[in-house]
């Protein structure tokens, strides 16, 4: 038995177990601890086996119940028909045609936990999404959308057009992409660098792309992958909904992992809300919970092509992660 690391009170068994005594420590425990309360009024048939069994299974229950506050939990919601569906047009396959969305719902954030977020997408970006050529992650508040269901799309580059993220004019994607290109050229010249920088280094991306696949909310283009979302949808740190869109251009596949690893990292940021325990209390500890519910993307007759997350997915090593599904 290896007790090493438990916070304990009682200094006497606190030094003990530092100094590894098996032995000792048990018969401390068994002098000095107290025996669990009997029922005296146990009826002669609850005392024979059938009555211990029952004591045993209640005992492995709370064992279970104990441990299943000991760990993160992912809480799956299965769609339902108030989720906005994402329809995939055709036009969209010939430049970057695999999509896949969730929504992380109920979030809390400080203003610690969203700066933290908005840093996980960048590092995420640069690792598994490979600089965002294998795969380009969007964030929205659910919030700021109209209803009616999403479409993902493409257009020609002066048929675009958004209000990109942190600026207040609509313009078109091909002035969108010279602008950003005329910046970049700049802003190269004054650093005296070889390299681009920041939301400059992806325009390779589109360059030369005969259309730009984008996510449209209702008449709206809300994101232009893989350069900026629209500035209409931005999150912030009175968000409460999240809806997650990770694209690429290589396979679903990818599109999957990326959102598998996001969801993994968000959880353990804290953002959920905490959850009541049995006895009603709110529970307070190092272990978090999340909400993540499924959207479904279908085809534009209605067919399914995916929808996130499904029992497949969200399979972790990390044994401290429980992932409970509806």
């Amino acid at each position: 038995i290896n007790l090493k690391g438990n916070k304990l009170n009682d200094k006497r068994l606190l030094k003990l177990v530092d100094q590894c005594r098996t032995k000792q420590v048990l018969d401390y425990v068994r002098q000095h601890c107290p025996r669990c309360s009997t029922d005296t009024n146990v009826s002669a048939n609850a005392k024979g086996k059938k009555g211990k069994k029952g004591k045993k299974d209640q005992i492995e229950q709370h064992i279970q119940d104990t441990v299943e506050q000991l760990r993160h939990k992912l809480h799956v919601i299965h769609v339902t028909d108030d989720v906005p569906l994402v329809s995939l047009d055709e036009t969209v396959k010939v430049v970057r045609p695999h999509i896949v969305c969730c929504i992380i719902s109920n979030v809390s954030f400080s203003t610690d936990t969203f700066k933290k977020f908005i840093q996980l997408q960048t590092k995420l970006h640069d690792s598994v999404c490979e600089k965002r050529i294998a795969a380009t992650i969007a964030t929205h508040d659910l919030a700021s959308f109209v209803p009616g269901n999403l479409i993902y799309t493409a257009y020609p580059p002066n048929e675009v057009k958004i209000i990109p993220l942190g600026r207040c004019k609509q313009v078109t994607g091909l002035e969108l992409f010279s602008n950003l290109q005329k910046e970049a050229e700049n802003l190269r010249k004054e650093k005296k660098r070889n390299v681009y920088s920041g939301i400059h280094k992806y325009l390779h991306l589109l360059e030369g792309k005969p259309v730009y696949p984008c996510l449209m909310n209702g008449d709206r283009v809300i994101s232009l992958p893989p350069i900026t979302n629209s500035d209409c949808t931005k999150i912030s740190e009175k968000t409460k909904n999240i809806f997650v869109e990770v694209t690429s251009a290589s396979g679903q596949g990818v599109c999957r992992q990326v959102l598998n690893v996001l969801l993994q990292e968000t959880l353990l940021l804290g953002i959920g809300t905490a959850e009541p325990v049995s006895d009603g209390a709110i529970l307070q500890s190092s272990f978090h919970r999340l909400s993540v519910q499924q959207v479904k993307v279908v085809d534009t007759e209605g067919n399914l092509k995916v929808v996130y997350p499904s029992r497949t997915d969200l399979v972790f090593e990390d044994k401290s992660i429980t992932v409970v599904r509806e």
